[in-house]
């Protein structure tokens, strides 16, 4: 009974801070609702809490992104593991992506109302420029800036290759970049902390503008979203797991995929289900050499419900503010998606620099980014359930790629339990 009740305690306190974060979003749009246009007086103290938020992000990207890679050492097996594994991650990453892209151009996008803050017209840009003003600058000043997280990404990732490559001699840069990455780490987690009063206070601002269409919005956006969580689950994972043992795979992941599932719908947290992944890994026969890399590594990069949410975002965005998508717009929304799933996904406020991203790319203003802060909020259950669920079918998949397609049948973890289900 005492494990019973602890459980339900630590579930609660997992939900404690987004219920709160919801509740005072609720309690700001009341306000808004009521008061109309006077409650703009409360703007200010949101647009503190958003400046302080945008000032972190910089630092943020840069020392988790380029500390993360300076760290890594793997050669030989686990370094080709190691590639093979983030393959399968971008891919069906864009998988996601593309699903959900796909949706809402049959579905359309549910926003009861348009934004004032519109597109202005200018003059068609050619692709190749796009290409260049997207993912470069032209001087550092300019990179240092959330206006262009996209090039800030490229470059954190090379800088952390260099040090790398450099070996030894750089191992004081390492610890440096070690320590500020924990303390952009606790800056942003006492900042969060303001969240709710700072967010609060600004959706009482959007909903006195925008009236009661801004909460049908996010209504309609939930019932899209958990539909395609729901479709992603059962035949997407399903087909992985097809893929990776036959009919064999997906009866059996299934069978132990249920507790692993639970779990991260409790705790919202791809790190909480690790040991249930583990044990359900070992379930299906599936070496600890190959599970504990995948499942450690998936924890902080596999986010396909991270991307599917990024992409729905973008396009809810893009359409309530008037950038409507064409041409080379797709293909960035889905780079977009990808990269916020698998390249900002390890940093903690890491949806915020998603968020970032998106008004940089797409010239949003910055009202955009409480409106798309909730959406990814309200995803978070949905998201973390696909981002956990998907590490245990990788690393089917993996052990297809080392072991051959008969690797169910020979038990390579000694504590296989469904090996002879045939």
């Amino acid at each position: 009974m005492s494990t019973e009740s602890s459980s339900k305690r630590s579930t609660l306190s997992n939900y404690r801070g987004p219920l709160i974060l919801i509740a005072f979003c609720i309690a700001g749009a009341i306000i808004g609702l009521t008061m109309g246009d006077k409650a703009s007086f409360l703007k200010p103290v949101g647009q503190i809490f958003l400046n302080l938020l945008f000032c972190l992000i910089v630092p943020l990207i840069f020392f988790s992104i380029a500390g993360s890679i300076a760290n890594t050492k793997d050669t030989g097996k686990v370094g080709k593991m190691l590639g093979y594994t983030l393959i399968i991650f971008i891919l069906t990453a864009i998988i996601s992506g593309v699903l959900i892209l796909i949706v809402t151009q049959f579905t359309g996008v549910p926003s009861s109302f348009a934004a004032p803050e519109t597109a202005q017209a200018a003059k068609p840009v050619p692709i190749g420029q796009q290409i260049v003003d997207t993912l470069t600058v032209g001087d550092m000043p300019l990179l240092i800036s959330r206006f262009h997280v996209l090039p800030l990404i490229i470059l954190s990732i090379f800088f952390g290759l260099c040090v790398t490559l450099v070996g030894e001699p750089a191992k004081p840069v390492v610890e440096w970049m070690n320590a500020m990455t924990l303390v952009c780490y606790k800056m942003v987690a006492v900042l969060m902390k303001a969240a709710p009063i700072g967010l609060g206070a600004y959706f009482a601002d959007l909903t006195g503008t925008y009236g009661v269409d801004l909460l049908k919005t996010y209504g309609s956006a939930m019932l899209v979203f958990y539909g395609v969580v729901i479709v992603y689950f059962f035949v997407f994972l399903g087909f992985y797991a097809y893929l990776a043992a036959g009919t064999w795979g997906i009866r059996n992941y299934f069978k132990v995929i249920l507790a692993p599932a639970l779990t991260a719908l409790g705790t919202r947290s791809s790190a909480a289900t690790i040991p249930l992944q583990m044990e359900a890994c070992d379930k299906l026969g599936i070496p600890r050499d190959i599970s504990s890399v995948v499942v450690s590594m998936g924890a902080t990069c596999h986010m396909d419900g991270a991307c599917i949410a990024m992409v729905y975002a973008q396009v809810l965005a893009t359409t309530i503010f008037g950038r409507p998508l064409m041409g080379f717009d797709y293909l960035l929304v889905i780079f977009i998606g990808v990269a916020s799933s698998v390249a900002t996904s390890s940093v903690p406020g890491g949806g915020a620099a998603g968020e970032t991203m998106i008004l940089s790319v797409f010239h949003l203003p910055e009202s955009a980014f409480p409106i798309l802060l909730m959406v990814i909020e309200l995803f978070d259950p949905g998201c973390t359930l696909l981002n956990s669920c998907g590490d245990t079918v990788v690393s089917m998949l993996i052990t297809r790629i080392f072991h051959g397609k008969d690797w169910y049948k020979k038990n390579l973890s000694g504590k296989g339990e469904l090996y002879n289900d045939t």
